[in-house]
């Protein structure tokens, strides 16, 4: 393998150096590995940003962590290191794609996130998604345990039991949804008295914002009949529609599913639902990056 491959600002040497330093997650490490000094690995990184004019790395706490940059930089070097040791092995018709696993709750992925996924993939054009709809007290062990690379959840999921990068998204206030022809359709603003003894739709245990609710409930000592209990908002609506009871539920991305039969009513209740994205801080996906500041770019 010769090595004095080079381009305009990088040699092979160059890429070796920035590939280990992103596998091995330290300085010290890639400079063991690549038989040089810790300075030497530093100054090497340092020419390399110099001369192509991006920043590569960012220095945290001692600790040089990889840009987006970095990544796709990365990406492209595996690539070559790929191509290479297919050739060495006469095995060079393999193919490659680009893929992203992205996980969210069912309300989430069908109001908001698949539509937005789509119009990404439209976009880069050389994507493949793999789009998964969980409850949100699985999203946390899916990625984890590397079954999904990105999970947009509430922000409660997060026991920082596993090592994630959070990216927060969006907060929503917790909203009366009921039907318009409901008995409290005519009052203008609710108060959490208003629940008292009502026909309730109420998420389940496995729903984030369960707890919550019944907390507040408990509080205030406030019973509401629980005639039903769902998995998540979107469950929710198909009952208040029939009138069948009222629902809390966020306002967004819930709003996006409301209907003429749907009325809504500020409540006061001090509650949120907060959303973030999550992915695993050892993740070299670039593309990972890209799409969730493509989805943190969107304009509600």
């Amino acid at each position: 393998m010769k090595q004095n491959l080079s381009i305009r600002w990088a040699s092979f040497r160059d890429f070796e150096i920035v590939k280990t330093l992103i596998e091995k997650g330290s300085v010290t490490l890639a400079a063991e590995i690549l038989g040089i000094s810790q300075p030497a690995v530093s100054k090497a990184i340092a020419n390399i940003e110099g001369k192509s004019g991006k920043t590569l790395f960012l220095r945290e706490k001692g600790k040089l962590i990889p840009t987006k940059d970095a990544l796709f930089v990365y990406e492209e070097i595996q690539n070559i290191f790929t191509s290479l040791e297919r050739i060495d092995d006469s095995n060079w018709n393999i193919d490659s794609k680009q893929v992203i696993r992205i996980i969210t709750t069912p309300t989430i992925a069908y109001s908001f996130l698949a539509p937005l996924t789509a119009n990404y993939m439209k976009e880069r054009g050389n994507i493949k998604v793999i789009f998964s709809v969980v409850n949100s007290v699985d999203m946390l062990n899916e990625i984890r345990e590397g079954r999904a690379d990105i999970a947009l959840g509430n922000a409660n999921i997060n026991n920082n039991l596993a090592d994630l990068k959070e990216y927060p998204l969006f907060k929503s206030k917790i909203i009366c949804i009921l039907h318009k022809n409901h008995e409290l359709a005519d009052k203008e603003k609710l108060t959490i008295h208003d629940l008292n003894y009502r026909n309730l739709i109420m998420y389940t245990a496995r729903n984030i914002l369960s707890s919550k609710l019944r907390k507040i409930f408990s509080v205030n000592g406030v019973e509401p009949n629980i005639i039903a209990e769902v998995s998540d908002s979107m469950a929710a609506l198909h009952f208040v529609r029939e009138n069948i009871g009222i629902s809390l539920v966020p306002e967004f991305p819930t709003c996006n599913l409301f209907d003429e039969n749907i009325i809504v009513k500020q409540i006061d209740m001090d509650i949120y639902d907060e959303m973030m994205l999550l992915v695993l801080n050892n993740s070299l996906n670039p593309y990972c990056i890209d799409y969730i500041e493509y989805v943190q770019g969107w304009d509600k």
